[in-house]
């Protein structure tokens, strides 16, 4: 049986062999297709906020 810290271990390591990916957002995945998904419709959100001014997590320039 593994521990949570095995088990976080093991995701990190994942994480960084490129087996699992995650996006900003902390979603995780091992689909290669939905990660990129996941990427894609992050930097839309981004460039939506940036359009509409917002510099930080949704607060307005001024």
């Amino acid at each position: 049986m593994t521990t949570p810290e095995q088990r976080h271990s093991q995701q990190e390591q994942a994480l960084e062999r490129g087996e699992v990916y995650e996006d900003a957002e902390g979603r995780r995945t091992t689909d290669p297709g939905a990660g990129a998904a996941h990427a894609d419709s992050e930097a839309d959100r981004n460039a939506e906020h940036l359009q509409r001014g917002e510099v930080g997590p949704g607060v307005p320039e001024e």
